[in-house]
């Protein structure tokens, strides 16, 4: 019995020294999260182009199967040859795509075969743009008679994109001063960031306007590319 009493004892002498802790946990104020100001930035950036792809067919016609694929063999590799032979780097050399079809007689109902078409189309990348004309001149006089796209690109894209990023950044936290001091409050601290970059927009040259003549080397302006990239960022304001 004196050993209940003592263990009785015991949990009433524990529940009294919690109990003031237990008051004053719920007496206190639960803290409350800053006011938040959601601001979004943009920012872009410049390059000059300093890389090029070329996109580069043979396509050729027969009345039978066997001409059409043997003809465009032959022409694709003498094209493939001479671009190895000017200084093009094989692994820059890659195949896009190849295409076999028969041609029907549309004038009849009938589904005639009137002939065969065959296409072998690659990529080209140029690390020098001064080379651009003389590749695209280049195919064409060994058997291509098909330039689809010329695509201008960045090799240090990464760079560029810091210096984006960075103006976009810039640009979020300036909206968010001259928002905090218009509410008469300031920024204090930084709750969460997204950001969304957008790559370079394509500038390419159509078809039309790489089917160069034999009499004059093919024009090429490059001009410049730019990045833009998009931040949303939550700052945390005074009360």
């Amino acid at each position: 019995m004196n050993k209940m009493k003592s263990f009785l004892a015991a949990i009433a002498t524990g529940l009294f020294l919690c109990a003031p802790q237990a008051a004053e946990a719920a007496a206190a104020p639960q803290t409350s999260e800053p006011p938040v100001l959601m601001v979004d930035g943009t920012g872009r950036a410049e390059a000059a182009p300093d890389c090029a792809t070329i996109s580069v067919g043979v396509v050729t016609q027969a009345a039978d199967a066997k001409t059409a694929q043997e003809e465009n063999a032959k022409k694709a590799q003498a094209v493939q040859r001479a671009l190895v032979a000017a200084g093009i780097p094989e692994a820059n050399i890659q195949t896009r795509g190849y295409y076999f079809q028969p041609l029907y007689e549309r004038e009849t109902r009938e589904n005639e075969i009137t002939g065969y078409r065959a296409e072998n189309n690659v990529t080209v990348r140029v690390d020098d743009l001064t080379d651009v004309s003389r590749v695209i001149d280049l195919a064409l006089k060994n058997g291509a008679n098909s330039i689809s796209s010329l695509d201008f690109g960045v090799k240090n894209a990464d760079q560029v994109r810091k210096i984006a990023l960075t103006a976009a950044v810039n640009d979020a936290r300036k909206k968010a001063d001259e928002l905090a001091a218009a509410l008469g409050r300031r920024v204090i601290g930084l709750k969460a960031v997204s950001e969304n970059t957008y790559p370079f927009a394509e500038r390419s040259a159509g078809a039309k306007m790489l089917m160069a003549a034999d009499a004059a080397p093919t024009p090429i302006a490059p001009g410049m590319l730019e990045m833009s990239t998009e931040v949303h960022i939550e700052y945390y304001l005074s009360e």
